[in-house]
């Protein structure tokens, strides 16, 4: 009998196992499709001293990888920026991935130029056809006012801050710490010397922590009836990974030190 039931597991395992790479073997190449991860990317040009920034925008792929480079056609759709103001430098998924950036060269904003605007299409070609309908298309801003920071950076503000953005939040830290907050990491891994990216040790983002509690509550209790509110563009996010523009936005807006992280 054991050995009856032995014969017929090894047969539903074999026959699942088919199932499987015949499930792998239908997809075809042909059904590969890419869309933006979220619908509005801000970069922040604040305390960047260069003529140019690169600014990645991420992209969502659905398919299999190939042993060939493949491109994604893009149009602008429409922009408040003219051709010399940006270029796009990278709109490739490599071969043997199934992953990428739009890479779009920023010229830096000259004075009196509050910020930028391209809204870019994904079009379907021969590699990729389209993807989720409601992230076809995304709105690139680089500004010289505060925005949330390159992921890089704002997963670690999410961590050891607050898991909300405002601009009034980030007008605080930046009159603490200065322009450097918006370049801090966390892993030495992530610094280049393109990005411009300043390591910080754990115990420097702990420290950061506690002092940002500090300023925000000494103040508040020295002005009971006007404590620091975030800005209405105020947003809680469920993950450091949810693009801007997804996150919640509630009815009523928050005290800052409300939705400070508290380690």
């Amino acid at each position: 009998m054991k050995r009856y039931m032995t014969v017929i597991f090894a047969a539903a395992l074999a026959c699942l196992a088919s199932c499987e790479k015949s499930d792998i073997q239908t997809f075809k190449v042909e059904d590969c499709s890419v869309s933006f991860t979220g619908i509005e990317n801000s970069f922040s040009l604040r305390g960047w001293t260069e003529e140019y920034k690169d600014l990645h925008i991420p992209l969502r792929m659905i398919g299999i990888p190939v042993d060939y480079d493949r491109a994604i056609t893009l149009e602008i759709k429409d922009s408040i920026a003219t051709p010399g103001d940006y270029q796009i430098l990278s709109s490739v998924v490599k071969a043997g991935e199934l992953k990428a950036d739009i890479v779009v060269r920023a010229k830096a904003l000259p004075d009196g130029v509050e910020q930028k605007v391209i809204v870019m299409k994904i079009v379907p070609n021969e590699f990729f056809r389209a993807g989720l309908p409601r992230y076809q298309e995304a709105i690139v801003k680089w500004t010289n006012s505060y925005a949330r920071p390159v992921p890089d950076v704002w997963k670690n503000w999410y961590l050891y801050i607050s898991t909300g953005y405002s601009k009034a939040l980030h007008k605080i830290l930046v009159e603490e710490y200065g322009d450097e907050i918006d370049f801090c990491v966390r892993r030495k891994s992530e610094v280049t010397p393109e990005n411009g990216l300043i390591y910080k040790d754990p115990t420097w983002w702990s420290t950061l922590n506690k002092r940002v509690r500090e300023i925000v509550r000494d103040h508040d209790l020295m002005n009971p009836g006007n404590p620091y509110m975030h800005s209405d563009d105020y947003e809680d996010y469920p993950s450091a990974g949810t693009p801007v523009g997804q996150g919640r936005k509630p009815t009523v807006i928050p005290t800052i030190y409300s939705t400070l992280v508290s380690l």
